[in-house]
């Protein structure tokens, strides 16, 4: 059972690129089937694996093969544990690599193969261009000497992982900063251009930055019943935000905060800009600390 999952995988490429080992993959196939109805294998593919990959490590090591032999249930076993966790690696790092532009991880600037062949992060985020506040909400003062735009999205558990920067550089920095959030729904999140809708339904009551926090408080548990709860749980008018959210009011709009994400160049959630400059993906506090305080002592008049 153990090698015919194995073999379904190495002898499914293998066979792309010659006839015999179709034969296996075949195999493979047929017992991975009766397994899955719970039937037991009527093949001796394990046994003639076992024999053909003994046979051919004898011809160069007679001990080794023996132990091969001996042990070929454990092997594959262990064969097979190593194939899930890389399989898993590598989807992470094809995850990473596509919301941040780094196959290990939104912290990270060390080497990346993906990298290597498609471009590295910085290339990409030199070819962001800003994006306006416009009629965004906005907190802190319209005069302040650094203003922050944050692109990002509800489902997204990367911007919901930085929500704490806004509060602390808003509580540390005061009137020098101004935050600003723009909705980019990712089409892979669940629910992401519903609660970007529900939060506008939210602006319309002057509830906007309550409805904002709370969606990401219940992300994990997020459905259409939860946004309109949580409209109750922050005191709006129910029939005027249920009435908003159900015919898709903002639909339009979201779209076109959608397209003008695409159009700047963004590839991943949380974006910001920084006085114009982008910074993409999760940052530890001090890392974010250090660009504000560079744009703040560059605003300063000189005396």
């Amino acid at each position: 059972m153990v090698f015919c999952i194995i073999g379904l995988v190495i002898f499914g490429v293998l066979g792309i690129f010659s006839a015999k080992y179709r034969r296996y993959f075949r195999e493979s196939l047929h017992c991975m089937r009766r397994q899955i109805l719970l039937k037991p294998c009527d093949s001796t593919f394990d046994q003639e694996m076992k024999a053909k990959i003994s046979a051919g490590i004898s011809k160069t090591s007679p001990v080794l093969a023996r132990f091969v032999f001996r042990r070929f249930a454990l092997l594959s076993w262990i064969l097979l544990i190593l194939m899930i966790f890389s399989t898993a690696a590598v989807g992470f790092g094809v995850y990473s690599y596509v919301l941040y532009g780094n196959c290990n991880g939104p912290y990270s600037s060390d080497f990346c193969v993906f990298g290597a062949v498609f471009g590295s992060i910085d290339e990409r985020i030199a070819n962001i261009r800003p994006v306006d506040a416009g009629d965004a909400p906005t907190l802190g003062s319209p005069n302040a000497s650094v203003k922050i735009i944050e692109v990002g999205c509800y489902s997204c558990p990367y911007t919901k992982n930085a929500e704490s920067i806004r509060s602390q550089l808003l509580n540390k920095y005061g009137s020098d900063v101004s935050f600003t959030f723009r909705d980019m729904p990712l089409p892979s999140h669940n629910l992401s251009w519903e609660a970007a809708e529900a939060a506008k339904c939210a602006l319309e009551q002057d509830r906007y930055w309550q409805y904002h926090d709370k969606l990401f408080t219940y992300q994990e548990t997020m459905s259409i019943e939860k946004m309109k709860s949580i409209a109750n749980e922050i005191g709006l008018n129910a029939s005027q935000f249920n009435a908003c959210l159900d015919t898709e009011k903002y639909k339009e709009q979201v779209q076109k905060d959608y397209d003008a994400g695409t159009a700047a160049g963004i590839f991943a959630t949380p974006t910001y800009f920084v006085d114009g400059k982008p910074i993409v993906g999760l940052k530890a506090f001090a890392d974010f600390e250090k660009i504000v305080i560079s744009e703040i002592r560059g605003s300063c008049p000189v005396s």
